[in-house]
């Protein structure tokens, strides 16, 4: 097994991507919150998504050098429309923009809108919550189905993550990231590609029956990961309704089955303490 130290991953993922037609300077941003998320145990958000972005950006999903636009702003807002680019790139904006506003008036709300995949979200709030502010992050997945609804057997919702980061006097953050289904769709992913079995109450099979087999999410017809909460998902699939509902409607990135182009909405709240 090919072993790679931080820097020369970091830096062979940003040279990947900036031939894929990056910039130089955002290429980099993706490349340090891939090998961050290795760096932390997350290898569902790591550079196991390398090949997946690639394959976007030739499918022409991803638009390797889209610039973020400033759709609205006010002193406590704004919105940002990332023209189908990569969604760390977009997000980190975001994230720069509502440290500004909240320092200067109190409190800020951004939203996100026509991103990809934004990686793992809690590399953005504990970066918030480093800087003495609270930040709570909302996103969805339209329209790529990933979680059946509570008792049901088919897909028909994203996975719809969270997350939440709180500054600390005397130590790091506090910091919550969490998919509102059983799990992120990429830990199947990480099974699949080790050639291991998913625990029990992650999936079903395209029957609807439980299943430990991981490829089963990916086959056709697909199975699906269920809702948080096990005998009590009514309670996962509630806030992923919640999540669809913030990231989706109220910030305008648009919900599941309004067209086939994946993309990331993402609302991000932050309270300056």
């Amino acid at each position: 097994m090919p072993v790679f130290s931080p820097a020369s991953l970091t830096e062979t993922t940003a040279s990947i991507f900036a031939a894929a037609g990056m910039r130089a300077d955002e290429a980099r941003v993706v490349a340090e919150l891939l090998v961050e998320a290795n760096l932390v145990g997350h290898d569902s958000h790591g550079v196991i998504r390398i090949p997946q972005y690639l394959g976007q950006v030739e499918a022409g999903d991803i638009v390797p050098d889209a610039t973020v636009e400033i759709v609205h702003e006010a002193p406590t807002l704004a919105v940002l429309d990332a023209h189908w680019g990569f969604g760390q790139v977009a997000m980190s904006r975001g994230v720069d923009m509502a440290l500004e506003k909240a320092q200067a008036t109190g409190m800020a709300a951004i939203s996100v809108r026509q991103a990809n995949h934004v990686g793992r979200l809690g590399s953005y709030v504990e970066r918030i919550a480093e800087e003495t502010a609270i930040a709570l992050m909302f996103v969805n997945g339209a329209p790529v189905c990933r979680m059946a609804p509570w008792g049901g057997r088919e897909a028909r919702h994203g996975t719809n993550p969270i997350a939440m980061g709180f500054p600390s006097r005397s130590g790091p953050p506090v910091v919550l990231d969490m998919t509102t289904s059983a799990v992120a769709e990429g830990k199947v992913r990480v099974q699949r590609n080790r050639g291991a079995e998913v625990p029990d109450g992650w999936l079903l099979d395209s029957e609807g029956q439980p299943t430990n087999d991981p490829h089963t999410l990916y086959a056709d017809p697909p199975g699906t990961i269920l809702p948080l909460g096990g005998s009590l998902g009514h309670k996962g699939y509630g806030l992923n309704v919640g999540v669809e509902l913030l990231a989706g409607a109220l910030a305008g990135a648009g919900c599941i089955g309004q067209d086939r182009r994946f993309r990331n909405g993402a609302l991000l709240l932050v309270l300056d303490v």
